[in-house]
């Protein structure tokens, strides 16, 4: 009597895979939604890095972030469209609108720019960008 040889996989090799796999999600998924956030928040960062621009142009005119080429003065706490050269089409993106930007803190050598996400996937994301270039981040 000869005996043929079936090939195939076990039950048990199938629950060993299957485990390994599901392993390999649980680790991956919260990586990935991280990432997710962290990308979306670069929207901010350009942004953040236009008004900046525009901040230094004024600076280079005024002498002082604080005081626009007109004379007046910008105030910490307002919105990042009162500085001249930065418009709310130029700050409106998919995640982070227009309100979103505001002056945190402003004088004649030193300001804080914020965009804070207030919807969706970016809600409760902070970035902040002082006058050195420094990026502080909160909520990724």
């Amino acid at each position: 009597m000869k005996r043929t040889r079936k090939s195939g996989f076990t039950l048990v090799e199938l629950m060993v895979v299957a485990v390994i796999v599901a392993i390999l999600a649980a680790v991956a998924i919260p990586l990935m939604s991280g990432n997710k956030r962290r990308a979306m928040a670069t929207e901010a960062e350009a942004a953040l890095g236009s008004i900046r621009t525009a901040l230094r142009a004024m600076y280079a005119e005024t002498k002082a972030y604080n005081r626009d080429p007109n004379g007046g003065t910008i105030l910490a706490g307002t919105s990042c469209t009162n500085i001249p050269g930065v418009t709310a089409e130029d700050l409106e993106g998919k995640y982070f609108k227009a309100g979103d930007y505001t002056i945190r803190s402003i004088g004649v050598t030193t300001y804080e720019i914020q965009a804070a996400g207030s919807t969706g996937d970016v809600a409760g994301v902070t970035i902040i960008l002082n006058q050195d270039g420094q990026f502080t981040r909160q909520g990724l």
